[in-house]
């Protein structure tokens, strides 16, 4: 493998593993807000539930 041929592989291999980070990121970032919702909405359900009774 030429020179050449090592640069563009290990550019290749860059642009992989940035476009796995930020999947990644994008996941945790939709989880972490998921999170945040459900709890809200537990915490709403607690509330009226209490009320209720």
């Amino acid at each position: 493998m030429n020179e050449k041929e090592i640069v563009t592989n290990m550019i290749s291999f860059i642009e992989k593993k940035e476009r796995e980070l930020q999947f990644n990121k994008m996941s945790a970032d939709t989880q972490a807000r998921n999170d945040v919702v459900k709890s809200i909405l537990d915490e709403l359900e607690r509330v009226t539930t209490d009320e209720n009774k």
